[in-house]
C-alpha cells in the first residue's frame, strides 16, 4: 500500500514539475499547414508577435522567442514566449523580458533574441541585441537567464563583446555542448565570431573573423552532419535583399565563399533563424524570416520555407503553403500546381541581347531579363504551349539594394496570343522584390504587363523594365463543364450524336477535355472525357459530337478560346475554318453563327465549371 502510494506521489510529483517548467503533455503531432505571408494568431486569436526569433525545442515542446511589435515601433516594449507540440498552433506562455525587467530596458532596444540551455548550469540563457532608445550607437549585446523556458528571464546586463561592436546576432550552441556568438560589427560591414564561456554568460575568446568588408547581418546557423551552414542577409535597411551563405567543416572556419539562396529578395524576407524538425522518419530545416513592414511594425509577417542541404550547397524555393510534421520531420513545399512556365517560349516589347526574354523563365534566380529602354508600360510574356488551367504567378521584381522600387503590373491571359483577359489586376501593387498571386484563370499564354515602377527616393521612374524570374503554377484542364451564360443551368452535351445544350445533363455526356485544336495548336478542341474518341465539330453550321475521321474533321472540330463577347471573364469560341462565327446557342441546338446582338452574343458566351 505504502509503495502504491510512493508511486503516486512521484506521479504528480513529476506531472507538477512538468507544468512548472511549462511544457504542456507530449501530443501526438500531425502534419500541419502553414501559410506563409499571413497574419499570424495564437490560440486566443491574438496577433503572434515573435519577429526576430527563435525556437528551442524542450523534449516535445517547442518555445518560440521573439520581439514584441504590437506597439508599432522599433524600441523594447518585450521578448515574448509562446509554446506548441506542432509547430502551427502557438500558445502565450509569458514575457521572457519586459521593461520592467530592468532599468537598463526601460528605453531600450532588444533585437533578435535567441535562448540557448546550459546543461551544466541548468540555465535557460538568452541573448539579444541592445540598444537604448534613442539610436543605434551602443551596439552592444544583452544576456538574462531563467531557469524555465518560460521564464521569467533575469537581466545579467548589456556590454560590448571583446570591446567591439555587435549589432545582428545569433548563438549557436554546437554538439559537443560549446556555443558560440556571431555578430555584426564595423557598422555591419564586418562579421565576427566568439566561443561563449561555459556559463554562456559571456565570452571566453575572440576567434577567426568569419566576413570581412562584406556587409552581411542576419546570421543564422544550422550544422547538418559535419557541416555548417551560415545565412546572412545584406544591410538595406527594412527593404529585402539577397540572402547568402557559406558552409565550413569547422565553426572557426575557413567558411567558404558568399552563395546566393532563394532570389533577390529571400522572397520578400529576412532570416530570422534556421529551425531543424528532427522526428520519426526524417530531419528536416526550415528558414524561418521575417516580411518586415516598416510602416506598420506589429503587422510583420512570417516566412517559412523548406531549406534544402546538400553535401556543401544550399538552395531555397518559395512556396505559399508548407507542410510540417513535427512527429516524423517531414516538412515539405505546397505547390499550387505544376511550374508550367520554366523553359518555355518567352517574349518581351524589348530585350537586351545578353538579357533575353528567356533569362526571366529559366530556372536561375540570378539571370535577369531586361529592356532596352526606359519604357513603360512594358510587357513580358510566355507561351505555355496549351491552354492550361492558371493558379499562382510567382514574380521576382528587380532589387536596387537601396533605392529601391515596387512595380505596379497586371496578370494577363490569352488562348490565342491576340485577344487578353485581365487575369489580376496588381496596379495597386506596394511590396517589393517579390510578389506571389493565386487567383484562377485558363490561357495558354500569360503576360505580365507592367504599368510602372514607384521609387521611394525618386520622384522620376529610371527604372528600365526587368526581371529576375516568373514562374506560372498549374495544371492541364482535365475536364470542365461548359455552363451557359443566360440558362445557368443548361450546359454543352453530347445528345445521341447531337451537341445541344442540356438541363442538368449526366456527367458522362457533358464533361470536355480541351486538348490544342486538331488543326492549330493555338486553338482548341472539344474532347469527350468518357469517350475519348469524340469530339466536338460542326457541319453544315450544326455542332455535332462525333469520332475523329481526317483533316476536314480536324478543321471543324478547331476553335479559338477567346474572352466571352457578353462577359470578359467568361469565353466564346471562334470557328477556326469560318472566323466569323462562333458557337451558339439556338434554342436547345448548338450552331456556329454570325454574332451582332446582344442576345446573340449572350447565347455565345460560355463559363467553365
Amino acid at each position: 500500500m505504502m509503495r502504491k502510494m510512493r508511486k503516486m506521489l512521484l506521479a504528480v510529483m513529476f506531472a507538477v514539475s512538468v507544468l512548472a517548467l511549462g511544457e504542456a503533455p507530449a501530443v501526438e503531432a500531425a502534419p500541419q499547414t502553414i501559410v506563409n505571408g499571413t497574419p499570424w494568431k495564437d490560440v486566443n486569436n491574438a496577433s503572434l508577435q515573435a519577429h526576430g526569433g527563435h525556437i528551442l525545442q524542450v523534449g516535445s515542446t517547442y518555445y518560440w522567442y521573439g520581439e514584441d511589435k504590437i506597439h508599432n515601433s522599433a524600441n523594447f516594449k518585450a521578448v515574448t514566449v509562446y509554446s506548441s507540440t506542432d509547430l502551427k498552433t502557438w500558445t502565450w506562455r509569458s514575457y521572457a523580458l519586459t521593461q520592467a525587467s530592468h532599468p537598463e530596458l526601460q528605453s531600450a532596444k532588444i533585437e533578435r533574441p535567441k535562448v540557448l540551455y546550459n546543461e551544466s548550469t541548468g540555465k535557460y540563457v538568452l541573448w539579444g541585441h541592445y540598444e537604448d532608445g534613442a539610436g543605434y550607437t551602443l551596439a552592444r549585446v544583452a544576456v538574462a537567464t531563467s531557469d524555465t523556458p518560460t521564464g521569467p528571464f533575469v537581466y545579467q546586463g548589456s556590454f560590448r563583446p571583446n570591446n567591439n561592436e555587435s549589432r545582428d546576432m545569433t548563438v549557436f550552441k554546437d554538439t559537443d555542448g560549446k556555443a558560440y556568438l556571431v555578430s555584426s560589427s564595423n557598422n555591419n560591414y564586418n562579421l565576427r565570431l566568439y566561443r561563449l564561456t561555459s556559463d554562456y554568460l559571456g565570452i571566453d575568446t575572440e576567434l577567426n573573423m568569419i566576413y570581412e568588408g562584406d556587409h552581411r547581418e542576419a546570421p543564422a546557423i544550422v550544422k547538418q552532419g559535419n557541416v555548417y551552414y551560415l545565412i546572412t542577409s545584406g544591410a538595406s535597411g527594412w527593404y529585402p535583399n539577397q540572402a547568402m551563405y557559406s558552409t565550413a567543416t569547422n565553426m572557426n572556419g575557413p567558411w567558404s565563399a558568399l552563395q546566393p539562396l532563394g532570389n533577390k529578395s529571400a522572397f520578400y524576407s529576412q532570416p530570422a533563424f534556421i529551425l531543424t524538425v528532427q522526428g520519426s522518419a526524417a530531419t528536416s530545416y526550415v528558414y524561418v524570416g521575417d516580411r518586415w513592414n516598416s510602416s506598420q511594425l506589429g503587422d510583420s509577417r512570417y516566412v517559412w520555407l523548406p531549406l534544402t542541404l546538400n553535401g556543401t550547397s544550399a538552395s531555397l524555393d518559395y512556396y505559399d503553403t508548407i507542410s510540417v510534421d513535427a512527429a516524423t520531420g517531414v516538412v515539405n513545399g505546397v505547390s499550387n500546381g505544376t511550374l508550367l512556365s520554366q523553359g518555355k517560349p518567352a517574349m518581351a516589347q524589348s530585350a537586351l541581347g545578353a538579357n533575353p526574354a528567356s533569362y526571366a523563365n529559366d530556372g536561375n534566380y540570378q539571370t535577369e531579363w531586361v529592356g532596352t529602354s526606359v519604357s513603360w508600360p512594358h510587357w513580358w510574356k510566355v507561351d505555355l504551349g496549351t491552354v492550361r488551367q492558371i493558379n499562382n504567378v510567382q514574380i521576382s521584381w528587380w532589387m536596387m539594394n537601396g533605392s529601391e522600387g515596387y512595380y505596379q503590373y497586371k496578370i494577363e491571359t490569352s488562348a490565342d496570343n491576340v485577344n487578353w483577359t485581365v487575369a489580376l489586376d496588381r496596379t495597386g501593387n506596394t511590396t517589393y522584390g517579390f510578389t506571389s498571386d493565386t487567383f484562377s484563370a485558363t490561357g495558354r499564354y500569360v503576360r505580365i504587363n507592367m504599368a510602372n515602377a514607384k521609387l521611394h527616393n525618386n520622384p522620376s521612374n529610371w527604372y528600365t523594365p526587368r526581371l529576375w524570374e516568373v514562374k506560372v503554377f498549374g495544371q492541364a484542364i482535365d475536364a470542365v463543364r461548359w455552363q451557359s451564360h443566360n440558362y445557368p443551368s443548361r450546359y454543352i452535351a453530347n445528345d445521341n450524336g447531337t451537341a445541344k445544350i442540356v438541363e442538368n445533363p449526366a456527367v458522362a455526356n457533358s464533361e470536355w477535355i480541351m486538348v490544342p485544336g486538331l488543326a492549330d495548336s493555338a486553338g482548341v478542341s472539344f474532347r469527350l472525357k468518357s469517350n475519348p474518341n469524340v469530339y466536338l465539330r460542326h457541319s453544315n453550321y450544326m455542332l455535332y459530337a462525333q469520332t475523329d475521321s481526317g483533316g476536314v474533321f480536324a478543321a471543324d472540330a478547331t476553335f479559338y478560346q477567346v474572352p466571352g463577347l457578353a462577359a470578359g471573364g467568361k469565353s466564346s469560341f471562334q470557328s477556326y475554318n469560318y472566323p466569323t462565327r462562333y458557337i451558339r446557342h439556338s434554342g436547345f441546338n448548338l450552331r456556329i453563327d454570325p454574332i451582332g446582338t446582344a442576345l446573340e452574343k449572350n447565347d455565345a458566351t460560355f463559363q467553365a465549371q
